[in-house]
């Protein structure tokens, strides 16, 4: 298998191994990576390497691995459905039956919120954020994960020019890019 990879990953993938292989001592650190350049097939190799590796420090290391397109939909239900029908008066709209609904999904939201902000390592693939809620929780997310030195991994198919492209259409001005970056230049090892 690995004959049939670029030089690059065959690279990534040792790099990868040396960290697992001082896990704890990464993990103490804080230090955690950020991949770019990493299409789905490219993710979904880097991504089960990963996984095979955690599963050796199990139940050792706490790890949380979550896909985009979860984190996306988890920053859309805290951020824009849930705090917009909390904003209105009595909370949830609708019957008994809606307001367990909502009850539920902010339930599950903050559970999810729980296992990103505090476990030991957090796994983050497909990174690219398309509205302006989902970089506020992933900036959030880090930030509170950086204060606590606890190690993240970030994996995204855009590459450095164009994940800050996508900031800072999003984001605040540059300064949240540069505080964001900031904080995983700070806390990650890099790969392209």
């Amino acid at each position: 298998m690995i004959e049939n990879i670029s030089i690059q990953d065959r690279d990534l993938l040792g790099r990868l191994n040396a960290y697992f292989d001082n896990i704890e001592l990464r993990l103490r650190e804080g230090q955690g990576w950020l991949i770019f350049n990493a299409d789905s097939k490219r993710a979904s190799r880097i991504g089960r390497f990963i996984q095979d590796r955690l599963r050796e420090y199990r139940p050792l290391v706490s790890f949380y691995v979550v896909p985009w397109r979860d984190f996306a939909l988890n920053a859309y239900v805290l951020k824009v459905e849930l705090a917009s029908s909390m904003a209105t008066a009595g909370g949830p709209p609708g019957d008994a039956r809606v307001r367990r609904e909502y009850a539920i999904a902010g339930r599950v939201s903050q559970d999810m919120y729980y296992q990103m902000r505090y476990c030991d390592l957090f796994v983050l693939s497909g990174v690219r954020p398309s509205h302006p809620h989902e970089f506020g929780y992933l900036d959030q997310i880090i930030a509170e994960r950086c204060q606590n030195q606890r190690a993240s991994i970030l994996i995204t198919p855009l590459m450095p020019h164009e994940l800050e492209e996508g900031f800072r259409s999003l984001g605040p001005g540059d300064s949240a890019w540069k505080r964001f970056f900031g904080r995983l230049y700070d806390t990650c090892l890099i790969a392209l």
